[in-house]
């Protein structure tokens, strides 16, 4: 067929009209919003609109919301990232509900475990970024079932900042057969669950992360961690690294993981490796268990250099030696063949303030020993909090036992005397069965009760009981892996008493913790040759604690001194207790920079003479360093037990000075080079069943001295001047000339540099 003369121009515009169209090139940023806002309102739709075989970066962005769907990333479209559009992971949630036993809406059954995941991503070179998978299947309501959130069988993966939510089998790190590698870095990532919430065939990488497991509310048996299927060939399962594995659950309910044979698959023998990984108190001492008759011992699973309360060493748990270790690092496990190297450098996760992911440097001090203090600094976004009332600190400390690496602001004063609305509460609040101070001091009026026994019934019942009250109101306990500090240079906590108890990993600073009174103080008439009345509140307690770290922060009574208390029995009428005290056990801890001033009793390390009572005799290593021990009574320290190095802190008398360091029984107390104005040399020590210290290169009053000389002229007394070790953990130590401008001009809240 021949073809008609046209003119030029027209024939060219006829021949384009019939040509194809050109492909559009696929977009850079696919945008999904709920609202229609963006470009689809379903993640499915934005992966369904990249071509198969793309090669070319996209980044699908969802915005904020909740989107459930079960939605599948296939294989043939690599180079995808899926991001959350906004730095905080649980504001963009991707979620389902279907467990393994569920029906389907076809009727063709039950989904299954694989099937029942939220998400399958198949794609290989897939980043997922600030975001939440979530299985929502609700368990308490329906019964335990696998419910899968995620299912990963896609190489070279990277999620970062990503969160997993789940009970049982919360994160299936797969592999799409079981001849095939499957990579996979999950860095500063969140993951719960209870059974087997981290399992498959996966080479996975947990670098970093927050893994909680879920209390089930089982005595004896919670869940397990991990199940890994690493077929034999692979020399690389699943790694835990430098990753803080954290639960609610009681101690010694839960396994670090079991081998898992999947398929029954007879050349499967899951590899887990746990190291330099925090562990909570959930884990059992024998914390891997067979699995479908596969013995973990037949496995490969072992731990190095973990810590926390849940870590320890036993037959029944294999450890590497630093030579294997080695081989087991997350460059290690991802290289391949490839070398692919997604592991990040830098490790901090995002937040307007720095202050709380500082950590004590590595020759701190005793905190710095062994594993370090690193407090909160590992806290995910979720978990970090900005309080400025009663109830907000409350909230954001959340329950001790629920250990999660949190960092907790206060900004501006905070009054432990108020209610929840905020209107301020007195004494008379607390007041209960009956209780009142002028029915209490006429009732134990020595006249009418005498000396010989302590204050008994129902009017020191009333006042207990109204004690107690008031402590629960009042005290607010620190659990593990927490910072708690303060904003700027007004942030303060008046009237709570700071409890860090049963803890582990602790920092608090950057704080002022004032006039922590006891409404209720005993009257005790066998106290002493007079009598006295003893309160029962510290400013701040650590008790059986470990790797505590507090630092510049200001301690005193705050406007509320006992130097304005009345006399009642002729004795002071005294409503606090200690400012700083260090008791019951506890280890590893440094006390830096702090401003303690205007009281009496200050801090007591070590709370009996009973070896036994507590286990003190090897624990209690404490170092006081740089703070500022201003116009205080005594006790600046006073020792029990510990090995406690007091050096380049700065004393200056007043008030009714009675001494600064006690020399307690079996202390084993190590001063230099601290300077003390307007005390005499031979009451700077006071010794309490003590027999020696090193005191070395100090200064009284500009002077150098020998404190341990002056003592025994004074009083005629043969105090040994050798504590029996010497500090190998402390910073730069300041001549002690130069403490006396040096301290307080940098000591206390307020004056971080």
């Amino acid at each position: 067929m021949r073809l008609l003369s046209l003119p030029p121009v027209i024939a060219l515009l006829l021949i384009t009209a019939a040509a194809p169209a050109a492909a559009h090139p696929p977009r850079d940023v696919i945008v999904v919003a709920a609202d229609g806002s963006g470009d689809h309102t379903t993640v499915q739709d934005a992966v369904d609109a990249v071509p198969s075989g793309n090669s070319r970066p996209v980044t699908i962005l969802v915005r904020e919301g909740t989107y459930k769907q079960q939605v599948v990333i296939p294989a043939d479209k690599p180079h995808l990232t899926l991001a959350g559009d906004t730095d905080d992971p649980a504001k963009v949630v991707l979620t389902f509900d279907a467990a393994a036993k569920t029906e389907k809406p076809d009727g063709s059954g039950p989904y299954g475990t694989s099937g029942s995941a939220s998400y399958v991503i198949a794609a290989p070179d897939f980043t997922a970024r600030d975001l939440t998978f979530e299985n929502a299947y609700d368990e308490a309501a329906h019964g335990p079932s696998q419910a899968v959130a995620v299912r990963t069988t896609g190489d070279r993966q990277v999620y970062d900042n990503v969160r997993f939510i789940g009970n049982q089998d919360t994160l299936y790190a797969n592999t799409a057969s079981a001849g095939a590698t499957a990579r996979q870095y999950f860095h500063d990532c969140y993951v719960e669950g209870d059974v087997d919430f981290i399992f498959g065939r996966a080479t996975a990488v947990f670098d970093r992360c927050v893994i909680k497991a879920l209390t089930r509310g089982d005595a004896a048996n919670n869940g397990y961690v991990t199940a890994a299927s690493t077929e034999i060939a692979n020399p690389y399962g699943f790694l835990i690294h430098r990753s803080h594995l954290v639960s609610d659950a009681p101690a010694g309910t839960y396994h670090l993981g079991r081998p898992w044979p999947a398929g029954r698959s007879a050349t499967a023998r899951g590899q887990v490796l746990v190291r330099e990984s925090w562990l909570g108190q959930q884990f059992k001492d024998a914390p891997w268990t067979d699995m479908s008759g596969l013995s973990w011992r037949d496995a490969r699973l072992s731990e190095y250099r973990n810590h926390g309360p849940g870590a320890t060493v036993n037959d029944d748990r294999p450890q590497l030696s630093p030579r294997d270790a080695a081989r087991f690092t997350p460059h290690r496990y991802l290289a391949g063949r490839d070398g692919w190297n997604p592991v990040r450098r830098d490790h901090d996760r995002p937040g307007p303030h720095r202050l709380g992911r500082e950590t004590l440097g590595e020759k701190d001090g005793w905190a710095a020993a062994t594993t370090g203090t690193t407090g909160g600094s590992a806290a995910r976004p979720e978990d970090v909090h900005v309080v400025s009332t009663r109830t907000e600190l409350i909230a954001a400390l959340g329950e001790p036992a629920d250990n999660r690496p949190r960092i907790v602001y206060v900004k501006g004063a905070i009054d432990a005397d108020t209610d929840a609305a905020g209107n301020p509460l007195t004494c008379a609040d607390y007041a209960t069965d009956g209780y009142s101070l002028q029915a209490y001091l006429d009732a134990y009026d020595p006249a009418v009760w005498g000396r010989s026994s302590p204050p008994s019934g129902p009017l020191e019942d009333a006042r207990r009981a109204s004690y107690d009250a008031m402590s629960r109101h009042v005290s607010i306990t620190v659990g593990s892996n927490v910072t708690l500090a303060g904003l700027g240079r007004d942030a303060a906590l008046k009237s709570f008493g700071l409890r860090v108890r049963n803890a582990d990993n602790v920092i608090v600073r950057n704080l002022t913790i004032s006039d922590t009174a006891d409404c209720f103080p005993q009257w005790d008439p066998t106290d002493g040759e007079e009598g006295n009345w003893n309160a029962s509140f510290d400013n701040v307690e650590v008790s059986g604690s470990t790797h505590v770290w507090l630092d510049h922060n200001t301690l005193n009574d705050g406007d509320n001194p006992d130097a304005n208390q009345p006399l009642y029995f002729g004795r002071p009428f005294q409503v606090h207790d200690g400012l700083l005290d260090v008791v019951r056990g506890s280890d590893y801890v440094t006390l830096s920079w702090n401003h303690l001033s205007g009281h009496d009793k200050v801090t007591l390390i070590g709370n009996t003479d009973n070896p036994n009572s507590y286990q003190e005799a090897d624990k209690l290593r404490v170092t006081l360093h740089h703070n500022y021990f201003e116009g205080l009574g005594q006790r600046t320290p006073r020792v029990r037990f510990g090995r406690v190095h007091v050096y380049n802190n700065y004393y200056t008398g007043g008030g009714p000075y009675e001494y600064s360091i006690g020399v307690g029984f079996q202390s084993q107390v190590y001063a230099n080079a601290n300077a003390f104005e307007g005390i005499p040399a031979e009451r700077v020590l006071s010794v309490l069943k003590g027999t020696a210290i090193t005191a070395k290169d100090n200064l009284a009053d500009g002077r150098p001295v020998d404190l341990v000389a002056a003592y025994n002229a004074a009083n005629g007394a043969s105090l040994g001047g050798d504590a029996g070790w010497t500090p190998s953990l402390h910073t730069r130590v300041h001549p002690p000339a130069a403490l006396r401008a040096l301290v307080p001009a940098g000591a206390g809240a307020g004056r971080i540099r």
